[in-house]
């Protein structure tokens, strides 16, 4: 069955790759911004929803898949940083801290508009990084397009991740449950073509 991605995101295109699964991928259509929900993690799931429904018009058949990732830290949201002076401040904020990501994910088959929709979680603490391992790290990486303005795969020489440790799935703070979608994709009969767990350690170095 045909796989189409609503979502341009590369870190989206490659865990889904590591599926083994042939896919297309459209941009979405959605203003975030505009997007309520009751809770965040609410949100999640229906910003999910709301990607797969803003391309279904403009795909023929098959399974289209969304995806939504929200950082709760004490029940606000942290969005992706318009600068890099607002990326110093969240990452000042979350040294030494919890914080809770929510990773919604949808899928909905475009023939008999059924639809699945899950929102996985995972807590997240952070190492007590110093003001100078910061700069390093907006200096190094792309931060103005994360949430949270940070991502555990990106390392500093002589520190590693910025993340101390979580509970929960790895490919959930990267953006794409990849747990949560397979489970998905089953429910239409889609299964994985390759060992996505064996490349997801391969690749990030975490055990799933």
């Amino acid at each position: 069955m045909k796989i189409i991605l609503a979502s341009e995101s590369p870190r989206r295109k490659q865990l889904l790759a590591w599926m083994g699964l042939k896919f297309e991928a459209i941009e979405h259509e959605v203003d975030e911004k505009s997007v309520k929900a009751r809770s965040l993690k609410d949100l999640a799931g229906e910003l999910a929803l709301k990607k797969v429904y803003s391309v279904i018009d403009k795909v023929g058949s098959g399974l289209i898949i969304g995806s939504d990732l929200i950082v709760d830290f004490k029940g606000k949201q942290l969005g992706k940083p318009k600068d890099l002076k607002e990326a110093r401040k969240t990452l000042k904020m979350l040294r030494d801290k919890t914080h809770m990501i929510y990773c919604g994910v949808a899928v909905v088959n475009k023939k008999t508009d059924e639809a699945v929709m899950s929102v996985a979680e995972t807590k997240v603490k952070m190492k007590n990084y110093s003001d100078e391992i910061i700069e390093q790290y907006v200096n190094n990486y792309e931060v103005l397009d994360k949430g949270g303005s940070y991502a555990i795969q990106d390392k500093i020489k002589g520190f590693g991740s910025l993340v101390k440790g979580f509970d929960g799935g790895i490919t959930t703070i990267i953006g794409f449950p990849l747990d949560y979608l397979e489970n998905l994709l089953a429910e239409f009969g889609v299964k994985s073509e390759k060992n996505w767990k064996k490349k997801c350690k391969l690749e990030t170095g975490y055990e799933y």
